[in-house]
């Protein structure tokens, strides 16, 4: 069994112009020295990076060179930051069509709980789609222990979503202050059932992650970006796996964070250096890339 907890399926048009440009903006001063012509950036368009428009037959050709068998879907509300293009109703469905045409995708809605209407939407999207799990992002501007969200936990407990949230490094518009992982400690607490999975492993608050996991057996952890440690100190992956895995084998699972890193270390490279790392055993490495996603997913 092989899943990639962690994908992400977009256009151009379901992105935040706010951040898109902040990102492209170091890049755009090439342009004071003439070398945008050089080097075909092509910042005036509107797909200045592949990254920025997941064709179709994208994550199927991953999918299908690398033996996947599910892929779930994180899809991500930026409204709140910038209500851009694509309202999050309409990028929903725009997600939900485009996921259908393949049974191996496990679409997740995205809300941000500090909208107004949050719970009328979770309501309204539960309804409408059956989902198995909730994205969400707080590095939008929210603290997910703050207790005006209390009734937004309590409803996704309700519902038995699976909830997955960023973790980690944030760039402007968007703001890393609120993505710590100690910050749901007390959601985990307040709500045994629902599942929690903190993304990247905590990215950079990973010391973070231990004393949560070892204080709530709802919390679980992904492996996403990863692939970062690559060119600077490729054996980090399997040191971070191995800690992480020797105390909770049952509740790490495997993630790409599709597309972001295929240009620069693809699914098919990722996996072979999880599988070939002198780290855990078969089965812990069973369990991480597929089987405990699957028992979460009711899969297996």
């Amino acid at each position: 069994m092989l899943i990639d907890a962690h994908l992400h399926m977009w256009e151009r048009r379901c992105l935040p112009d706010k951040a898109v440009r902040r990102y492209l903006g170091p890049i755009s001063k090439l342009k004071e020295f003439g070398l945008d012509g050089i080097l075909d950036l092509k910042l005036d368009e509107d797909y200045p990076f592949p990254d920025y428009d997941v064709k179709m037959n994208e994550p199927i050709s991953m999918m299908d060179a690398n033996d996947v068998d599910y892929a779930v879907v994180l899809a991500t509300d930026f409204g709140l930051i910038n209500e851009g293009r694509m309202s999050n109703y309409e990028y929903m469905d725009w997600l939900f069509q485009r996921c259908s045409i393949d049974d191996r995708f496990i679409p997740f809605i995205g809300i941000d709980p500090n909208r107004k209407d949050a719970i009328e939407m979770l309501d309204n999207m539960v309804s409408k789609y059956d989902p198995k799990g909730l994205k969400v992002y707080p590095a939008t501007g929210f603290y997910p222990d703050d207790d005006k969200y209390e009734g937004f936990w309590k409803r996704v407990e309700e519902y038995g979503l699976i909830v997955t949230t960023h973790a980690g490094m944030a760039l402007p518009p968007l703001d890393e202050k609120y993505c710590h992982p100690r910050y749901f400690d007390k959601v985990a607490e307040r709500h045994p059932e629902m599942k929690i999975i903190i993304a990247h492993l905590g990215g950079k608050f990973h010391d973070e992650i231990f004393p949560l996991m070892d204080a709530h057996e709802n919390v679980y952890t992904d492996c996403s970006a990863l692939q970062g440690w690559v060119a600077d100190d490729i054996s980090m992956i399997g040191k971070r796996l191995d800690t992480v895995t020797s105390r909770y084998p049952k509740r790490v699972v495997f993630g790409t964070d599709f597309p972001l890193y295929e240009e620069h270390t693809n699914m098919y490279r990722f996996l072979d250096i999880i599988r070939s790392g002198k780290w855990g055993d078969d089965t812990i490495k069973a369990d991480l890339l597929g089987n405990n996603m699957a028992r979460l997913l009711g899969v297996l």
